[in-house]
């Protein structure tokens, strides 16, 4: 019997497709480790991003990260029914003694960087927080609240004519009253 490891895998897939059928793929994955004798341990989305160069004609994708336990023989096997796959963009397949650390964390959600980053990125969600609990709660009365830069938010766009997100002060609407 081949001697069983843990794997990071990251699989890249179209963004539209992603939006189309995501627990599609997902089986697909599971399928696939589940063809080459490996198991699934910990699989996480993370957000379709920008691609650096176009990949099949697709210019954004989504990553899908997962670690699975499978034999060290199952690695060419998934590799191979990777490239004959139409759905799957990319695969990239580690191997680390560490990696079941890296696992753990994951499961966990524990937060990675130094104490200073830590704090930094807790507050910033703080803050973002709060400012959208207070937009909420003012748009919730009927105004009009920017949030963001260019964003705004208000209670009901069909009352003003205004879009929700974003939207302009229409042309006959006098802006001083």
């Amino acid at each position: 019997m081949a001697l069983t490891k843990l794997y990071e895998g990251m699989f890249l897939f179209d963004s539209n497709l992603a939006a189309k059928d995501w627990p599609g793929l997902e089986n697909l994955v599971n399928e696939l480790l589940t063809r080459n004798g490996a198991e699934l341990v910990y699989s996480e989305r993370w957000p379709d991003r920008k691609l650096a160069y176009e990949i099949g004609g697709c210019k954004k994708g989504i990553y899908y990260l997962v670690y699975f336990k499978a034999p060290t023989t199952a690695i060419q096997g998934l590799r191979r029914d990777t490239e004959l796959s139409e759905r799957v963009l990319r695969l990239l397949v580690l191997y680390d003694e560490e990696l079941g650390e890296d696992c753990e964390k994951r499961k966990r959600h524990e937060v990675t960087g130094s104490p200073e980053e830590i704090e930094e990125r807790r507050e910033r969600l703080l803050r973002e927080a709060q400012g959208l609990a207070q937009a909420a709660a003012i748009a919730a009365e009927g105004e009009r609240v920017p949030v963001a830069e260019g964003i705004a938010l208000e209670a009901d766009p069909t009352e003003t004519g205004e879009e929700a997100i974003g939207g302009e002060e229409p042309a006959d609407k006098d802006p001083v009253s």
